[in-house]
């Protein structure tokens, strides 16, 4: 074989190496993008909890009473399955205050108003929320309806 032909050959691998990269990178864009998703949410989650403790600290350090130690937002939706993380964080936004208060204090009656008929816009969709039910306890449970 001659060096030119070498050379062809050596340059056509080479190539058909990065064809074959630019594919699996396609094929993989999506799984990598999910976990994207799933770490983003992960971090969140976290944060949430750490702002949750240090709340509580304070609440128990200031007093004996039974105070709110957890948020649960329960969302019914049939929509994209990826909006409920977005609604969830949105109405944690909403009631993130109510973490180290005393149960005794909260109104479920101003809950109730914070979220039934309110309107989000995730991703140019707007979504309706609608309260289900709310549980005042330790853990703070609201069950939310959304439809678009």
């Amino acid at each position: 074989m001659s060096k030119k032909r070498l050379f062809v050959l050596f340059n056509i691998l080479l190539l058909g190496f990065f064809l074959g990269l630019c594919a699996m990178n396609l094929f993989q864009m999506h799984t990598i993008d999910r976990l994207y998703r799933v770490q983003n949410n992960l971090t969140n989650q976290l944060l949430d909890k750490e702002i949750q403790l240090e709340k509580l600290n304070q609440s128990i350090d200031n007093n004996k009473s039974f105070v709110v130690k957890n948020l649960e937002i329960i969302v019914e939706y049939d929509g994209n399955p990826l909006f409920i993380e977005d609604i969830e964080s949105a109405a944690k936004f909403y009631i993130s205050d109510l973490v180290g208060r005393e149960i005794i204090s909260i109104d479920g009656e101003m809950i109730y108003k914070i979220f039934n008929n309110r309107l989000l816009e995730i991703e140019e969709k707007q979504i309706n929320l609608t309260v289900k039910y709310i549980i005042i306890t330790e853990t703070v449970t609201i069950g939310i309806k959304a439809t678009e």
